[in-house]
């Protein structure tokens, strides 16, 4: 097929479609986690100010007084070598039709490819203050922290740049919170929490994988066959003409959001915490990008009235939502020196139906094709609920010293079918080691080493041989924090 084919498909649609396939899975991969929230003795059914992330209702046993200020590092190794299992044409072929005349078939394009790998490392911290107003009753506190983050920065030209090239999302909590203290066996609490988000993001968008795209092509005038749209083959797909790097920069999004627990305790030794974190709508605003400078759309078209400028900018709604949780955690003092706690969280990823993306700008718009300047597309996802389980050790050392270990796991939310590089999401297993110096009745000094990994994930099922091949994950984070009780 030539270059100068007649075209009067909607190619705004085509771009709105695109900028809708750029989200990246790590929007609801069990990696949006972050690897940390409070210290390492907070949880589900233990008793300090980072409670009121884990467990508002633990708050109403606090007697005094308590700000815990912290901060730490976060630092990531994540590796993924793509391998080519479908059939690819040269790509600067223009065979629209599958299957592929084998004299365009490029054979450099099979099996494994050379690793690709980012390490992102970021600073981390929080804040959580509690206050007991009304003595062994009433307890408020207030919080500042993270609790989802993933950063990616692969390389541009990389096998995986189709799937995601960079990526940034975090949201950060402020939430105020109240436990009431029903008695000396149960405390009920809640918090309202604003969330404020940013998100960055760019990859080559594929235009072969877009519907309007192959519908335009198959339409009058130009009834041109071809195997364009989601579903399409590997062998015309990754085409250099219809590769465009897309990107969205600088997007905010502001939200509210809810969680309630109970702590009860049926004996001095034993403590149960409930927690219900709800679910969130992140509506991230910001502008975005595409890079349309090649013929085929800045000058080939002209002729039908449709001329695109090199680069199209505009404003751009990303709208996804993090999911909700249910966790239930039990804590057991053997002896004065040991203490051993744990939880079981039942996370909602299967809640998530769709990205939905608006696009708006006077760049979209072509009057010849009766299309506006604003344009919105959902992308349906297909993802899995999970689960998290974690258990810990914790020792006295001394009067001053209590020494503690972590060993978790957490189920993968993304499947085989669906999993790409945005989500090198696999079976999760977690280690963590902490310790807390109490220097005086006030003032304690806690310190804290987290590190995740998946098993390596070998993925040959991947549809449409997107994202099949290897995917490699390890995250540690280091922090510390101040305890201060007054």
């Amino acid at each position: 097929m030539q270059r100068n084919l007649r075209l009067s498909l909607p190619l705004t649609a085509t771009m709105a479609g695109a900028f809708a396939l750029m989200t990246p899975a790590a929007a609801h991969a069990s990696g949006l986690d972050a690897p940390m929230v409070g210290t390492g003795q907070s949880g589900v059914a233990n008793r300090d100010a980072a409670a009121i992330w884990f467990n508002p209702a633990q708050l109403g046993y606090l007697k005094k007084p308590e700000l815990l200020l912290g901060g730490g590092l976060i630092i990531g190794d994540i590796r993924y070598q793509r391998n080519y299992m479908g059939t690819y044409q040269t790509p600067d072929s223009f065979q629209f039709k599958s299957p592929i005349d084998p004299a365009y078939i490029d054979s450099t394009k099979s099996g494994f490819q050379d690793e690709v790998k980012a390490n992102p490392i970021a600073p981390t911290g929080n804040l959580f203050f509690a206050y007991p107003v009304i003595k062994d009753r009433l307890v408020l506190g207030a919080g500042f922290y993270v609790p989802y983050a993933a950063a990616l920065n692969f390389p541009k030209d990389g096998a995986q740049a189709w799937q995601v090239q960079q990526a940034f999302i975090v949201s950060s909590n402020l939430t105020g919170s109240a436990a009431v203290r029903i008695n000396d066996y149960i405390s009920l609490g809640a918090g309202a929490t604003y969330a404020l988000g940013f998100a960055e993001l760019s990859k080559l968008q594929d235009f072969a994988g877009v519907q309007e795209f192959g519908d335009g092509l198959s339409n009058p005038p130009i009834n041109q066959d071809n195997s364009f749209g989601p579903d399409a083959p590997s062998d015309v797909r990754e085409l250099d003409v219809l590769s465009r790097p897309i990107s969205l920069k600088r997007a905010i999004a502001h939200s509210f959001t809810f969680n309630v627990g109970a702590a009860i305790n049926p004996t001095k030794k034993l403590n149960i915490g409930i927690n219900y974190q709800h679910s969130t709508n992140m509506n991230f605003r910001g502008r975005f990008a595409i890079d349309m400078n090649d013929s085929f759309f800045t000058h080939d078209l002209a002729s039908q009235g449709v001329q695109f400028k090199p680069l199209v900018t505009g404003d751009a709604l990303l709208n996804f939502k993090l999911p909700k949780r249910l966790t239930a955690g039990v804590g057991y003092d053997i002896s004065d020196r040991w203490r051993v706690d744990g939880f079981f969280s039942y996370i909602f990823y299967s809640d998530i139906e769709k990205f939905a993306v608006t696009t708006s700008s006077p760049d979209l718009a072509q009057p010849a094709l009766g299309i506006g300047d604003t344009l919105t597309v959902n992308l349906p996802r297909n993802w899995r609920n999970t689960v998290w389980v974690e258990g810990n050790a914790r020792f006295r050392a001394t009067e001053r010293l209590l020494v503690s270990g972590t060993l978790g796991y957490q189920s993968p939310a993304s499947p085989d079918e669906t999993i790409d590089t945005a989500s090198p999401d696999g079976q999760r297993l977690i280690g963590g080691v902490g310790g807390v110096l109490q220097v005086n009745e006030r003032l304690g000094l806690i310190a804290d080493a987290r590190m995740q990994g998946i098993l390596p994930r070998t993925v040959t099922g991947s549809d449409y041989d997107l994202g099949n091949g290897t995917y490699k994950l390890f995250i540690a984070a280091i922090a510390g924090h101040l305890r201060f009780r007054f």
